[in-house]
């Protein structure tokens, strides 16, 4: 699939998903006698942001990575959870009014199996395999198959009736496979803590607080349950509320610790949406100001006091949104910036390899690396200066280093680079790290092969004198 398909695809889960709630809404305002469950804790607000939220973080980690199995799981997750709105409040409005509505029971059937799909796949097989949509390894498909068996004891003992010994039976093992499988999924995110880079440990944790989360209120839920203590309907809220923190936490692990790496598009979609709307109330604003002013200079009202007015402003404007524009772009000096100055080092250094001076490579390598990771200070040492003294510095360099990148040709390192703490503390995401790489490499190539030819030169002189 291609991507441009895949995004489609996933934002038009997104569009089926929001137009299911007001679908869901309309049916129960329809007549009908007593109250429905989805008018009461059923119907809970929180419910929708949990099932809104699925939708639209599964659609952002598409958009950005098309085959990410968490991605398509968050957005099915989803648009399950806004059919299982949609058929709930069918089946509830058709037993309500016998008669009213065909297919009740058959409609009634379908919202108990999309509701325990749209809970079961993201908090088990969505935990299981996040961050990287793969399995910790091959012996974590154990935790798949339990899962699965989940799912399928619940929907069977759904089927089958909740008044009868064997539907119930088969319910209540369902929800111990349940909670066994929400245990996995902690168990492999813990695994993979253990494993992982400090960034990578923070997103991590996020997501496996809502998985704590949601096991708690399960095992809670079940005790209750079983005591007499509470009914289903009273415990809904809670539910809601802990099937909604795991696309809170991953949403927090993007925009915080830059996973899958489409914090940048966020952030910069919410910059950009707030400065049109903040200039389009300043324009409005004035506009309508200028006019009056006009009407009260003039004692008229015409349309000649709108052309001038529009005139004016759009005169005004032009500047005034340029210096904004430019300031959010320099807002956004990301890894965007980064990767088109390495990019562009790269080019240069192609085109004169073996003429250029290492030292002066170095320098705008650095320099370049610099100002794009955006790091107060940076150092590069090379493989023949005195002793471990950089070569050259930058900035406010103070040995401390927040990423070091070898300069390789080969097997063998020719120097390294290594750049300072950020400016506003985030580390450095994976794709960065490997477009540092990537430049340092070419450039260790470049000293190389200048040093040997210096060294060539050299000696031919030498020899010649």
């Amino acid at each position: 699939m291609t991507r441009s398909w895949a995004r489609l695809l996933a934002w038009g889960s997104v569009g089926a998903t929001i137009a299911a709630i007001p679908s869901a809404r309309l049916i129960i305002a329809q007549p009908h006698p007593g109250q429905l469950g989805m008018e009461g804790s059923e119907g809970t607000p929180l419910v929708y942001v949990g099932v809104l939220a699925f939708s639209i973080v599964g659609a952002l980690i598409v958009s950005r990575h098309p085959r990410h199995l968490v991605g398509w799981i968050f957005c099915i997750a989803g648009l399950v959870d806004g059919v299982s709105a949609v058929t709930v409040a069918y089946a509830e409005l058709g037993f309500a009014v016998p008669g009213s509505l065909p297919a009740v029971s058959l409609i009634n059937a379908v919202s108990g199996v999309t509701f325990l799909m749209g809970f079961f796949l993201p908090t088990s097989v969505g935990l299981l395999l996040f961050p990287d949509g793969r399995l910790p390894s091959p012996r974590w498909r154990l935790a798949i198959y339990a899962s699965a068996a989940a799912l399928v004891l619940q929907v069977i003992g759904l089927l089958i009736g909740d008044g009868t010994a064997a539907g119930f039976g088969l319910e209540t093992a369902g929800i111990a496979a349940t909670v066994a499988a929400a245990l996995a999924a902690l168990a492999s995110l813990l695994f993979r803590w253990r494993k992982a880079s400090n960034d990578a440990r923070q997103q991590l944790k996020w997501v496996g607080v809502a998985g704590v989360v949601v096991v708690v209120q399960l095992v809670v839920e079940l005790i209750a349950i079983s005591l007499g203590l509470v009914s289903l309907d009273d415990t809904f809220p809670y539910f809601s509320l802990a099937y909604a923190s795991v696309p809170v936490a991953v949403g927090i692990a993007i925009l915080r610790y830059h996973l899958y790496d489409i914090d940048f598009i966020i952030n910069r979609a919410i910059v950009y949406v707030s400065l049109t709307a903040v200039l389009a109330g300043l324009y409005a604003g004035s506009m309508a100001l200028m006019q009056r002013a006009f009407t009260a200079v003039t004692g008229q009202r015409s349309d000649a006091a709108i052309v001038i007015s529009a005139f004016l402003l759009a005169t005004l404007f032009t500047p005034v949104r340029n210096q904004l524009q430019a300031l959010v772009d320099s807002r956004f000096k990301d890894s965007r910036d980064l990767e088109r100055l390495m990019a562009a080092l790269e080019r240069d250094v192609a085109s004169f390899i073996g003429v250029v001076n290492p030292h002066r490579l170095a320098e705008r390598f650095l320099g370049d690396a610099r100002e794009g990771a955006r790091a107060p200070g940076g150092a590069v040492y090379l493989d023949g200066a005195r002793g471990d003294l950089p070569a050259l510095t930058q900035g406010s360099w103070d040995e401390s280093t927040a990423v070091s990148v070898p300069l390789r040709v080969g097997e063998r390192n020719v120097g390294r680079l290594e750049l300072g703490r950020r400016r506003d503390g985030s580390g450095f995401a994976p794709r960065e790290l490997e477009c540092l790489q990537k430049t340092a490499d070419v450039v260790a190539a470049a000293v190389s092969v200048s040093r040997e030819a210096h060294t060539v030169v050299a000696a031919s002189l030498g020899r010649m004198f």
